[in-house]
């Protein structure tokens, strides 16, 4: 099979993260040619060119790489054409009124995200993949009934894997990123467990520039926080080995990065029930608490805390669920198989 991807991959992204590594791990069967943004100041002037010649708003290489996109579709004439972010390309659509079978677009954000406007661009799709399955009706709403396959977002569970020789010391929790976080969440519940459990210490990795947000100031100068950014690979992977839990309050999601990478690396995610939560362990493998409910939280902090044998137990189950789930052999597999599902 002759597949094209489009990839933009993001920028603080490392060689181990996201989801364009879907293209590295296509079997060797399969010709993949990737299109990748092109970096440098003369591709956003030609981008833009491009994007003012549609009549559209410059993206500058974000435009470029969808020119290149199209423009590859007619040279190679794949039987796949794959937007792996199609969130981030909708401008692409433009080019159809209802786009080819096998032309498919992954779906990374929740419902409650999209506007008006991207949800009428998105009925110019034909097939559509979402990496969870709860807002799946929603999206079929557009892209047609039946023309959305759900596939789990992979892992690099040969890079990220857990290592307990590196839990030493006061019990550490990490949580990570920004977009669709419950920032407020956090802060209330680091300050309660930190009054309440003076040991514990809290890894926070959030750009430098998000961290004097209004919601995250409480924080800025706590003695029992750390701040990280700009990781290479091996220090995020360290991070995650070194962590006891994953604390995330999230208002929404998708598929989320660190969720997968903390499955990968044996390490048990504290969070909210949203989004796509539910088709990567929890409730199945880890305890979720309602939105905004500190409380539950809290006690979910404590109870692993306390029960370091159970937390272990839950550590080695996120381990297996990766595994068996998220490896992305077995993720790009199920890609192929959705192709060949939505192409017949």
């Amino acid at each position: 099979m002759k597949l094209l991807h489009l990839w933009e991959q993001i920028e603080w992204f490392g060689g181990h993260t996201g989801y364009g590594l879907l293209s590295r791990h296509m079997p060797a069967t399969q010709q993949v040619c990737c299109v990748k943004i092109r970096r440098g100041q003369a591709a956003r002037y030609l981008g833009s060119a491009y994007a003012r010649l549609q009549g559209r708003s410059g993206r500058g290489v974000a435009s470029l790489s969808e020119l290149e996109f199209r423009l590859q579709r007619r040279l190679r004439r794949p039987d796949i054409s794959h937007m792996l972010n199609v969130d981030n390309n909708m401008d692409l659509l433009h080019a159809w009124s209802k786009a080819d079978k096998d032309v498919i677009g992954t779906i990374h954000l929740p419902a409650s995200v999209w506007k008006p406007e991207q949800c009428e661009l998105l009925s110019h799709l034909n097939s559509a993949i979402a990496l969870y399955q709860r807002d799946i009706p929603f999206f079929e709403r557009y892209v047609g009934k039946g023309r959305v396959r759900f596939v789990h977002h992979g892992a690099d569970t040969e890079f990220f894997r857990p290592d307990v020789t590196k839990r030493n010391g006061s019990p550490r929790i990490l949580y990570s990123g920004v977009y669709l976080r419950n920032e407020p969440m956090l802060v209330r519940v680091v300050k309660r467990l930190a009054e309440k459990l003076s040991q514990l210490r809290f890894d926070l990795l959030v750009p430098e520039h998000h961290r004097s947000s209004p919601a995250l100031m409480p924080l800025l100068e706590h003695p029992a926080v750390s701040w990280h950014a700009g990781l290479n690979d091996g220090q995020l992977r360290e991070l995650y080995q070194t962590s006891r839990l994953l604390l995330l309050p999230m208002n929404g999601s998708g598929a989320n990065t660190a969720v997968v990478e903390a499955l990968s690396s044996g390490l048990p995610v504290v969070t909210t029930d949203v989004g796509g939560i539910r088709d990567y362990a929890g409730g199945e493998v880890l305890p979720v608490v309602a939105n905004n409910d500190d409380d539950a939280m809290i006690a979910l902090v404590e109870q692993y805390l306390s029960k370091p044998t159970w937390r272990d137990e839950i550590g080695q189950c996120c381990r297996q669920f990766a595994e068996q789930t998220l490896a992305w052999p077995l993720v790009a597999q199920k890609h192929l198989e959705a192709y060949q599902e939505l192409t017949a």
